[in-house]
């Protein structure tokens, strides 16, 4: 019973690998800046989802906790506008692109060869806006970066297709990324995360 119990709470380690679609809420000053073009006659349109993938190192320090470092890349979300008119045309576009480092503790449920798990996270994102804008009188682009820590949210499974290899799929909630204003109008904005991925496990 005492080496059955030693064995139960042994330290291990681990590596997950994960793709999947990211979607990101629209921005207030993203809103608002499409109302602009749309109250003139404009058009507008959005994409808010893009590829992202992440990669993470844990250490399971019994069956039921387990913290992870990874690294993540939330991919890129774009906001477009256009108006014309007998004055000429103007277009603009925006993108944001997120991607950082953080931490996460994870509580973890093993039930034979399936594990169910939730977890709480602390990360520093970086967000890259660029704005590129044409017309018949102007043209250029501008770029700025914000660098924010950013709270998450998450839960999923995992199944054991052998000692060492895992399946894992889970969904998490970044809040609150890139939490400034610019020109009084906030670009904060959340970001979920539905990805499937490969854990080994050492």
């Amino acid at each position: 019973f005492a080496t059955t119990a030693v064995q139960a709470n042994e330290v291990s380690g681990y590596v997950t690998g994960s793709i999947g679609q990211a979607k990101a809420d629209k921005p207030k000053l993203a809103k608002e800046v499409q109302n602009i073009f749309q109250g003139n006659g404009g058009s507008t349109s959005t994409d808010r989802t893009d590829t992202a993938y992440k990669i993470a190192v844990g250490l399971q320090a019994n069956p039921y906790v387990a913290l992870e470092a990874q690294y993540i890349d939330l991919g890129k979300s774009s906001y477009k506008g256009a108006i014309s008119g007998p004055g000429g045309s103007f277009a603009a576009k925006t993108d944001l692109e997120t991607s950082g480092l953080g931490a996460n503790l994870v509580g973890t449920l093993p039930l034979d060869d399936f594990t169910l798990f939730a977890k709480v996270g602390y990360h520093y994102l970086k967000t890259k806006g660029t704005v590129k804008f044409s017309g018949n009188i102007i043209n250029g682009s501008d770029s700025e970066t914000v660098r924010k820590w950013t709270p998450s949210f998450g839960a999923g499974a995992a199944y054991n297709i052998t000692k060492e290899l895992a399946v894992v799929a889970e969904y998490e909630r970044y809040k609150g990324v890139a939490d400034k204003k610019i020109d009084g109008v906030s670009v904060k904005h959340d970001i979920d995360l539905a990805s499937i991925g490969l854990r080994y496990n050492f």
